[in-house]
């Protein structure tokens, strides 16, 4: 990765911000729509170019993943050579989507309350964190 691309490699207590940084690190090398699955292949037998560098782009997407991870957790990927396949696979490793983490962060948005000297801002980041959480495991909050 790019200096300037840093991210905090994922480990087992980062994946919710991992998950924002990779992938915007993705979309900053226009591989974040092979990842998602919204562009697919093109037909090898009839676009043989186009299939060729969709692979050069593909291993690359792979890569900027698999490299953003710490070695001792590159081990869950190992098998596949494809980026949506090791999206999936480190979701379902790390999502962290128990029931007991609802409960936890449902609690925590329901009494977070802003702090006398906090920025508003500040407190709206926090708030929209636990949101995102949430969301992530699979329980959003209803407008």
């Amino acid at each position: 990765m790019n200096e300037f691309m840093q991210i905090d490699k994922l480990n087992n207590s980062n994946y919710a911000s991992w998950l924002d940084d990779i992938k915007v690190v993705l979309m900053e090398k226009n591989l974040w729509r092979i990842t998602e699955e919204s562009e697919v292949s093109p037909d090898e037998a009839l676009f043989p170019k186009e299939y060729n560098e969709f692979q050069v782009w593909k291993n690359k997407a792979y890569a900027t993943i698999y490299l953003s991870i710490e070695k001792e957790y590159r081990i869950i990927i190992s098998e596949v050579d494809d980026s949506p396949q090791a999206w999936k696979i480190l979701q379902k490793h790390f999502r962290p989507d128990s029931r007991a983490r609802v409960i936890f962060l449902t609690d925590e948005f329901f009494l977070c309350k802003i702090s006398e000297d906090e920025d508003i801002g500040l407190f709206a980041a926090r708030l929209k964190k636990i949101i995102i959480d949430l969301k992530d495991a699979g329980k959003p909050i209803a407008d």
